[in-house]
């Protein structure tokens, strides 16, 4: 039995230095030529090539280059003005077809930022909001947010089987 663990040793201890050394060696293909034949009459998809999720997103806006509909600026305000100021400033650019908007919350002083935080917030939560970005440096970089807003739907665009009864 002594003698069988040996050569498992020897062997593994060889294969562990041909690998470092990396000497080990990829097989080659049985037949090449074959296999080049086969590739030529059935190519490999190439995952990078465009199609129609590549067409989608060069149709689709760059979300930051849109121009800026309408702006909130909330310096002064204290957390709830803020807050209710922001839904009905969202309500009326939503009814006014505006896509995207600027909310300047402002950066806090230091360090607490409770506007930046809470009108963030409020703003991922909001059903009229979708993404959203900090403004430039001139619009006011960490202390503002720009938001696109989504488009509202009336009860004619809800199916049937979805509207309140």
């Amino acid at each position: 039995m002594t003698g069988d663990f040996g050569k498992i040793l020897e062997q593994w201890e060889g294969g562990r230095s041909e690998q470092r050394s990396g000497r080990r060696s990829r097989p080659e293909p049985d037949n090449p030529d074959q296999m080049n034949k086969w590739l030529d009459r059935y190519p490999a998809e190439d995952k990078d090539a465009d199609g129609p999720a590549a067409d989608r997103a060069a149709r689709r806006p760059n979300l930051e280059k849109l121009k800026i509909d309408d702006t909130l600026d909330l310096h002064g305000y204290r957390l709830q003005e803020a807050l209710d100021a922001t839904g009905a400033f969202i309500e009326r650019c939503v009814d006014d077809g505006c896509r995207k908007v600027l909310v300047i919350h402002g950066k806090g002083d230091n360090g607490k930022g409770v506007l930046r935080r809470e009108i963030r917030t409020y703003l991922e939560q909001h059903p009229m909001t979708g993404t959203m970005g900090h403004g430039s440096g001139a619009e006011g970089g960490r202390g503002a947010l720009w938001v696109i807003l989504r488009e509202k739907r009336g009860p004619e665009s809800v199916p049937d089987r979805h509207r309140s009864r």
